[in-house]
């Protein structure tokens, strides 16, 4: 999975995180409910997915709650 943090172009300056890159993860503890979630559009497995996930960044967590998309790959 890659996590692809806001575009900080219209954050405001003091606000703006510039250190933020994508992230890599390794997801395959989560991978099938993931794709089940995803074929049945099922939303809020997928957010509870979502927050397993995030808790897993530790101190940037708070910078990746908001994210411009997510991109998974087999």
């Amino acid at each position: 999975m890659e996590i692809h943090p806001v575009n900080q172009d219209l954050v405001d300056e003091p606000r703006r995180r510039d250190n933020l890159r994508i992230r890599p993860l390794q997801v395959r503890y989560i991978w099938d409910d993931a794709v089940d979630a995803l074929t049945t559009a099922d939303a809020d497995k997928l957010e509870e997915i979502w927050d397993d996930v995030i808790s897993d960044l530790d101190s940037d967590y708070g910078a990746y709650q908001y994210v411009s998309h997510i991109g998974l790959g087999a």
